[in-house]
């Protein structure tokens, strides 16, 4: 007997329900790094060595952060949709499967 393919679409629906949760957990975690990170921006000094030095490193390290933040945030949306729409396409070719079913059962009286 061959391998039996066998999917449940709640199941994948309900692990798309939990990355779009992660994903605002994330989302949030982002928008909050970057509030604080523009509230403490002037940290290192204005006009100064210290600023001079610094500041430039500061600002690239801020940025790195608010992008790796940007780039995770999308790569959990991504993993969300793909979940929901293959929890779809899965639960219509389960629907499909089992109309025929029924279709021929009720032509042959059989199943």
């Amino acid at each position: 007997m061959g391998d039996v393919f066998a999917a449940s679409p709640g199941d994948i629906q309900r692990a798309a329900r939990i990355q779009a949760e992660i994903l605002d957990i994330v989302n949030n975690s982002v928008r909050e790094f970057h509030d604080d990170a523009a509230r403490s921006a002037g940290w290192v000094g204005r006009d100064d060595s210290m600023a001079r030095e610094l500041g430039p490193r500061d600002a690239k390290e801020r940025e790195g952060s608010e992008e790796t933040g940007t780039a995770l945030m999308e790569a959990i949306a991504g993993m969300a949709r793909v979940l929901s729409v293959n929890g779809h396409v899965i639960q219509g070719a389960q629907n499909a499967a089992f109309e025929a079913i029924g279709e021929q059962t009720s032509k042959s009286g059989r199943h």
